[in-house]
């Protein structure tokens, strides 16, 4: 454990520094707001140890592996030359104790045959949960996306606001009314509260950063529009 509390500081920081840029370029007052809250519980998370001087040390959970994690060392590479290499360190130091998971409504009704082969997520840190989080805290959750080449993860929403940054990859991200924008890596995606979004990949596989903040509870759900489409 001695090496998690170093690399979440260090990506705690680059995050902070990333949505902190992206509110002060906000279009509007409310996206500034959204957004530089975030920025203020980012830079808030506790890191260090958790267990009280001379406790025992807790055992913690072991990492779980999804399919779509076979694409995780080549989306690490290619962040490399990137915009977003300031991620890559941390990211790779703490990858091999994610507890890698999915969206129960989404296990429950794919939104096609081939999803679940390709879409998987971590949390770092987020309320105490299953899988655990690596750091417990109830106000932020902080994760990693990860999705295969060729996936559409269509329109959903939910009730917590929710900042993505792009690590690597080619997708393309839809938001309330659209149209489709791609967003390199390096980009901050902001969603306010129950706005329909949407993610594509096209070759190459997707890496991103996320945060939560709000309803931290209510997982994700897929859009009339997507359910009639499965």
């Amino acid at each position: 454990m001695t090496g998690e509390p170093v690399a979440l500081s260090g990506l705690s920081t680059a995050l902070e520094a990333a949505v902190g840029r992206a509110a002060s370029a906000a279009p509007d007052a409310a996206t500034a707001a959204g957004l530089g809250g975030f920025a203020d519980l980012v830079r808030a998370v506790h890191v260090g140890p958790v267990e009280p001087a001379g406790a025992p040390p807790v055992a913690a959970p072991a990492p779980t592996r999804l399919p779509v994690c076979e694409f995780w060392d080549a989306a690490l590479d290619r962040a490399e030359s990137g915009q977003a290499v300031v991620y890559v360190p941390a990211l790779r130091s703490l990858g091999p104790s994610l507890r890698w998971t999915q969206n129960p409504n989404y296990r429950r009704r794919p939104p096609d045959p081939t999803f679940l082969e390709r879409y998987g997520y971590a949390v770092l840190v987020g309320p105490p949960g299953d899988p655990p989080p690596l750091v417990a805290d109830p106000r932020l959750a902080l994760g990693v996306l990860l999705l295969g080449p060729g996936t559409h993860y269509p329109l959903h929403r939910h009730p917590a606001l929710e900042v993505y940054c792009v690590v690597s990859g080619d997708g393309e991200w839809w938001r309330g009314d659209g149209p489709w924008r791609r967003e390199p890596p390096g980009a901050v995606i902001y969603h306010a509260p129950n706005v329909r979004h949407a993610t594509r990949t096209d070759a190459l596989p997707l890496l991103a950063l996320y945060l939560w903040r709000g309803d931290l509870t209510t997982h994700a759900w897929l859009t009339r529009a997507a359910l009639r489409a499965c």
